[in-house]
């Protein structure tokens, strides 16, 4: 979680042969605004580092990026959450989970089963993929890197920024985190993809009530031992072939879907 940010630091960003800046805050976070029109796809994005927060310039180097450009609405999108949705973390107790958080490297991590594979079918849907997760910014590597070795395809990852004052605020977190989302998409209705081991029906069933007609479907993976009522309009599942199931129920997913997922 150590992590020696350059506040105020200001950038050059690079997109097709156009130049941006971008200036960090107090945490060295930053966020720029691409014009368009750009075609879909990854688009190469180059970076460097003007200056740091003093105006003295600076000379490491900075890592590049992609930019993924998603196709105009209508579609349908799939936002979901990490720990305990798709990623065994433990969530059932709490020392055990912050153990493994602070402890394992990526490949120490497990997926649940038939999870890579359903979000891989998602994906070839051309379906655009948003993780959206309270695990903090600085775990991006290793949770990136989780995905991969784990083979979920490309997809957009939304951390949190770590620090005491967000530790109690995960349900404003997340509602704030998804309404971007939903502006940066607007033709798109949403599969929300969560857990019942903390607050994800709460929040998708407030996504619902403030995005009316956005959400397509909302699929709670049941990992508490003692799970609560399932709310109204929620499809709660132990086995993501069964969620596969549902989505075909849904016509979101086809029978050749299903198939790939590993449903028989």
């Amino acid at each position: 979680l150590e992590s020696d940010e350059i506040p105020g630091a200001r950038l050059e960003l690079q997109v097709h042969g156009r130049r941006y800046r971008a200036t960090a805050n107090a945490e060295g976070l930053f966020q720029a605004r691409i014009k368009g029109p750009l075609r879909v796809g990854l688009h190469p994005v180059g970076a460097r580092l003007v200056s740091d927060g003093r105006g003295r310039p600076r000379r490491f180097r900075v890592a590049g990026a992609r930019l993924r450009v998603w196709p105009a609405g209508p579609g349908v999108a799939v936002l979901s959450d990490i720990d305990d949705t798709v990623l065994d973390t433990g969530v059932r107790s709490r020392v055990r989970m912050a153990r493994r958080a602070l402890t394992t490297a990526a490949e120490d991590l497990e997926s649940f089963a038939f999870a890579p594979a359903l979000f891989r079918v998602l994906g070839a849907r051309n379906y655009p993929l948003v993780f959206v997760s309270g695990s903090p910014v600085n775990f991006y590597p290793k949770l990136r890197r989780f995905l991969r070795l784990k083979g979920f395809p490309e997809a957009a990852l939304l951390l949190k920024d770590f620090g005491p004052r967000g530790l109690t605020r995960q349900r404003a977190y997340k509602l704030g985190q998804i309404a971007v989302v939903l502006d940066l998409l607007p033709g798109y209705r949403f599969i929300l993809v969560g857990d019942d081991g903390e607050q994800d029906p709460e929040i998708y069933a407030e996504v619902r009530r403030r995005h009316k007609g956005r959400v397509a479907a909302v699929l709670i993976h049941m990992v508490s031992r003692r799970p609560g009522a399932a709310l109204a309009g929620q499809w709660y599942f132990r086995d993501f072939r069964d969620a596969a199931r549902e989505l075909r129920r849904r016509k979101l997913l086809t029978a050749r879907d299903l198939r790939r997922v590993g449903v028989k």
